[in-house]
């Protein structure tokens, strides 16, 4: 469910009674957890957040959030909980146990199969317990009592044991990694042994899952862990040590408030620590300032040498900072004391490194890069090996590379008016015809029935034919103009246009061609949104063009639907200027296809 991107609809502060028919819920669905644990994990002293998501399936998912930790997630009227509430309740709900190899399977979407679940036993009715289908419930990995993933049972138990454990087991909505999880506070998967575990979890039995639980007697001994937690492999891991986040100082507390002793704490190892402890090429860690001004350094003396200017602020960040960061770092300039972009580009320019300008209210640009600065002169580039090899933006692929504009034709339908002429030369009702073949069809029949008036050659004699298919009702006319005979046969005729593009068969289209329409909508009291319409009928991808936009001028571009068939490009704000010179330039589109361009904000 959570495996692709999905779109925060809306965010509210949840409200005392929302509050309440949550818990409510929660009671009603877990039936065995008690007044105390529900307060422990609800607590009516934090605020509390309920995000409205779209997701890529367009499925509407309710998210509760503490602290800006998704606790539980809401689909069909069903309350599931998320990884980071089951790393401190593991026993919350049934738990299946499986091998850590078949993690990458879950990880993309796909559904738990019962030949990889690890039972404790011989498979018999005891062993599974006793549950029922679309039952909510986890998977771990074997070694680990943290949660991996959260679902709903695929069948029965009763189901289960007489399958022999073959076919389909849980039906995963929500994994560790995904996107729900970068929703919250992207804490690392802990490593929860047996022993340390419960002084955070809510016994099995409490809840009123019995014997349902598949891994209550399975033991955990250490040498079954399958990541590489130090280099030393003779360490004891109760006595590593722990490192606290943000989730840890949510949920470790008693039910009186208290925090829990130290002794409690499971351990939260991060992979990627180890991951540093092992790799002695990494560079030692930068401080998130000295971070940030050393990739904006390295990037002024390397692929920022020879930038057009001005710049945008957001695309310098992304396509000249972020690619200078050493392999295994992340770039983010939240974690620095300046919080912002616009903060720290404000001190470079104090410094005198660049100039930021303002193009329009909220969207900066960098116009002017001092290279002859002393202290850019001075500057050594570090040695840390880098996450792309490549740093130059101009090989990387931009809006519309792939894209080859149609070509588009004007053609004319035979209609019943026309079809007794055309007839004559193997037309049939419906058939396109350039403007260009219905001359020459006039052309050949005047010369072969000799119709051209010898006293003027530029008129000819309407014979039977050509009066019943040119002339109108009530209209005598013994001769015409030859010029006249084109204008009034294509008066007669249906407009069409013909859609080439490159690789794929010719496609006629009736009526007349449209063209892609930006327009200026008012929302709200003084916000405007341009549209985009008819883009799809040109081939252009809507995705990586409204991305293009939203990376462009540093604003958000949505897909909405307007009917069945029909999508539209909504972006905030007017930004017709902008999104003119994307569609001429990127994608080569003539400007007699762009209609509203005169909309655009005039310059003061």
């Amino acid at each position: 469910m959570f495996h692709k991107e999905f779109r925060v609809k809306s965010q509210t502060v949840m409200r005392g009674s929302d509050r309440k028919k949550l818990r409510a819920d929660i009671k009603q669905q877990y039936a065995g957890i008690s007044e105390e644990q529900l307060a422990e994990i609800i607590s009516t002293k934090e605020e509390m957040l309920t995000s409205k998501l779209e997701t890529h399936s367009h499925e509407t998912v309710i998210v509760y959030s503490i602290q800006k930790i998704p606790i539980f997630f809401q689909t069909e009227k069903i309350v599931y909980p998320t990884v980071y509430l089951l790393w401190k309740f593991p026993d919350f709900v049934l738990t299946f146990t499986t091998w850590p190899e078949v993690f990458k399977k879950l990880e993309g979407g796909a559904a738990l199969m019962l030949p990889g679940v690890i039972l404790p036993g011989e498979c018999s009715a005891n062993v599974l317990g006793d549950f029922s289908r679309d039952c909510c419930c986890a998977v771990r990995l074997r070694g680990n009592r943290a949660p991996v993933a959260v679902g709903k049972t695929a069948v029965s138990s009763t189901e289960m044991f007489h399958l022999g454990m073959k076919g389909k087991g849980v039906i995963v909505l929500h994994t560790y990694q995904d996107f729900l999880w970068k929703f919250g506070d992207k804490s690392e998967l802990p490593i929860l042994l047996a022993e340390e575990a419960q002084c955070l979890t809510v016994p099995s039995e409490t809840l009123g899952f019995g014997e349902a639980s598949l891994v209550d007697d399975v033991s955990f001994p250490t040498d079954h862990l399958q990541c590489s937690l130090t280099t030393d492999k003779s360490a004891d891991l109760e006595t590593l040590p722990v490192p606290r986040t943000e989730t840890d100082n949510f949920f470790l507390k008693t039910s009186e408030g208290e925090k829990v002793e130290d002794d409690c704490l499971v351990a939260d190892l991060s992979p990627c620590v180890a991951m540093e402890q092992e790799d002695n090429s990494l560079p030692p860690m930068e401080m998130p300032d000295d971070l940030l001004y050393k990739c904006f350094m390295y990037a002024l003396k390397t692929n920022a040498k020879r930038v057009k200017l001005p710049i945008l602020t957001s695309t310098f960040f992304r396509n000249h900072m972020v690619p200078c960061c050493p392999k295994g770092r992340n770039l983010d300039v939240k974690k620095s004391s300046y919080k912002k972009l616009s903060k720290f580009l404000a001190a470079m320019q104090e410094q005198g490194f660049i100039k930021v300008e303002e193009q329009t209210k909220g969207v900066e640009s960098i116009a002017v890069i001092d290279h002859e600065h002393d202290e850019l002169r001075s500057f050594r580039i570090p040695s840390w090996p880098l996450s792309e090899p490549e740093l130059s933006s101009t090989e990387q692929q931009t809006p519309g590379s792939n894209y080859s504009p149609p070509e588009i034709t004007d053609m004319l339908l035979v209609t019943a008016d026309v079809l007794p002429f055309m007839k004559l030369y193997g037309k049939e009702k419906g058939s396109a015809m350039l403007s260009s073949e219905v001359k020459q069809c006039l052309t050949e029949y005047v010369k072969a029935n000799d119709l051209q008036d010898p006293a003027n050659k530029r008129m000819v004699r309407m014979d039977m034919l050509l009066t019943q298919t040119l002339v109108h009702k009530n209209e005598y006319a013994e001769v015409l103009p030859f010029a006249d005979l084109l204008p009034r046969c294509e008066e007669k005729m249906k407009p069409a246009y013909r859609l080439s593009f490159p690789g794929k068969e010719p496609e006629i289209k009736k009526g007349q061609v449209q063209p892609v329409i930006l327009d200026i909508s008012q929302r709200g009291a003084n916000k405007k949104v341009t549209t985009i319409d008819n883009l799809d009928l040109y081939g252009i991808d809507l995705t990586e063009f409204a991305s293009a936009v939203q990376k462009g001028v540093a604003c958000s571009a949505t897909i909405d639907k307007i009917n069945k068939d029909d999508k539209r490009v909504t972006v905030q704000g007017n930004q017709i200027k902008f999104i003119g010179q994307l569609l001429k330039e990127n994608y080569h589109m003539p400007q007699k296809y762009i209609k509203g361009l005169e909309k655009a904000p005039k310059k003061k």
